[in-house]
């Protein structure tokens, strides 16, 4: 079909209305294309900094790099029900409707796995999220103070408090002092009204005794807590005597 403009440099010639309809839904069509592909740019790009963001401010383990809901291995049923929970939560997650988990159970049930998963979840849904344990973030702050920090603490106590999900990992295995128990408040008392997950070792009553009643109870604020009962996986098959 020729274009509007190709007809209109062409001597004596009339245009139907029907070629100004078709002419319209041409433009409309091409308009429509451009939209879209201007979304799908976007989107990329928006996706791309995602990652970004997750890379760059995440401190996954190595061991943790490639956990999945795929390759959780669920040995029970309490473990099952957890990874359950976890993906339920994954995959209803609305940024707009606060709700937190804290995954409690000994070392090497999983906490941490599943914790990894949702996030990587997250990510794919466009969502922002970052996983870092404690004792880490709290380094972190710690640098912000040498002068030559290329971060300052409220640049990065900013990025914690407006992703979309933040993943505390290890709660408890920090240095229990005044200073440790005042920024885990301040990140959870700014982190009110948003996404958290928590992992933990210590059941409520150790927990509450080692961040504080204060903390414990902001922490708890909209919190379901996910019990993970389990054998160590890193230990599975191996007896008593290591064999």
């Amino acid at each position: 079909m020729k274009s509007l403009k190709e007809i209109l440099k062409t001597p004596n010639t009339s245009i139907s209305g029907e070629q100004l309809e078709a002419f319209k839904r041409q433009r409309e069509a091409e308009e429509r294309e451009m939209l879209q592909q201007i979304m799908r740019e976007n989107l990329a790009a928006r996706q791309t900094n995602l990652e970004r963001i997750f890379d760059e401010n995440s401190l996954i383990p190595l061991a943790l790099r490639n956990a999945t809901f795929e390759n959780y291995e669920s040995a029970n049923i309490h473990l099952r029900r957890a990874k359950e929970m976890a993906y339920g939560y994954a995959e209803t997650f609305k940024a707009d409707e606060s709700k937190n988990l804290l995954l409690t159970g000994d070392y090497g049930v999983g906490k941490s796995h599943l914790a990894v998963s949702v996030l990587k979840r997250l990510i794919k849904r466009d969502f922002t999220g970052i996983f870092i344990t404690v004792p880490e973030l709290l380094t972190k702050i710690r640098s912000t103070y040498n002068k030559e920090s290329n971060h300052t603490e409220l640049q990065l106590l900013e990025i914690i408090k407006g992703v979309d999900c933040l993943v505390l990992d290890d709660i408890g295995t920090e240095n229990g002092s005044d200073w440790a128990v005042s920024k885990l408040f301040e990140v959870v008392d700014g982190r009110l009204g948003k996404h958290t997950i928590y992992t933990t070792n210590l059941d409520s009553k150790a927990t509450e005794k080692k961040i504080g009643e204060r903390n414990f109870s902001r922490l708890m604020f909209d919190t379901v807590p996910v019990v993970m009962t389990g054998e160590d996986y890193r230990r599975r098959g191996f007896g008593r005597d290591g064999q």
